[in-house]
């Protein structure tokens, strides 16, 4: 079994170096790191390849969602039955990647997501971001998905195997950002889907290139999460997965 750690990067060269080695091993399974350099203007690149990560590079910033894009394409072309993404700012720790990868192999789920909100999980920014944040996931969770419980739909750290690459990557736009999106299309067409509580620490250096505007950016994600969801509800195919994500 093989696992593909996907870092999408853009002007990260403070950071990139040690989030690619502090990755941890993962007993019994493969792994190959791949950074998406997006368009940096710095040395990321550099010293991703340093660390004896893989590449792939864009030749501008094409944002978030075509990094992740570009990620799942090179899945499609390795031997690749998990795949996990790791933002490369340093927010989250690597080493809870095992926590995040062990329910896909022994529990056969087929998204896991870190929580920041549930009991164990800490989310370390202003008040105004984590209140957009639950705010969205709220939203989402229970409003327009009518799920049982709330999910961290916001979270970029995330697990999942093949099957679900595979069809994101045949289903999803990801204009502008990717998370939201996956999540809802996995929701609808039942995938199993977990989360587990997770710690995401204040960035040490340099700034987040997503979120200018926190209004614009709330506007923008429910916007495209309610365009996924009209498209996707009366088409779904429901024998496609087995099992739904409560």
């Amino acid at each position: 079994m093989k696992l593909l750690v996907i870092i999408p990067a853009f002007n990260e060269e403070k950071t990139i170096e040690n989030v690619v080695k502090s990755i941890p091993n993962i007993p019994n399974i493969d792994q190959d790191v791949l950074v998406i350099d997006d368009g940096s203007s710095d040395n990321t690149l550099i010293y991703a390849k340093k660390q004896g990560a893989e590449t792939r590079s864009n030749r501008r910033n094409m944002g978030l969602g075509s990094a992740f894009k570009l990620g799942l394409n090179y899945v499609l072309q390795e031997k690749v039955d998990y795949i996990a993404i790791l933002d490369a700012d340093g927010q989250y720790e690597p080493y809870g990647l095992k926590r995040l990868i062990n329910p896909i192999i022994n529990e056969n789920y087929d998204l896991v997501i870190g929580n920041r909100f549930i009991n164990g999980g800490y989310f370390e920014a202003r008040t105004i971001k984590r209140l957009g944040n639950l705010f969205i996931s709220t939203l989402i969770s229970k409003v327009l998905l009518r799920l049982e419980i709330v999910y961290d739909i916001q979270s970029s750290f995330r697990a999942f195997n093949k099957k679900l690459a595979i069809f994101i990557l045949n289903n999803i736009n990801a204009k502008y950002n990717y998370a939201q999106e996956m999540f809802i299309l996995a929701s609808l067409y039942r995938f199993r889907i977990k989360q587990i509580p997770v710690i995401c620490k204040k960035r040490h250096s340099g700034k987040s290139r997503l979120i200018k505007n926190p209004a614009l950016h709330i506007v923008r994600i429910l916007w495209v999460c309610l365009k996924t969801f009209i498209k996707n509800f009366f088409i779904r195919n429901y024998s496609f997965p087995s099992s739904s994500p409560n």
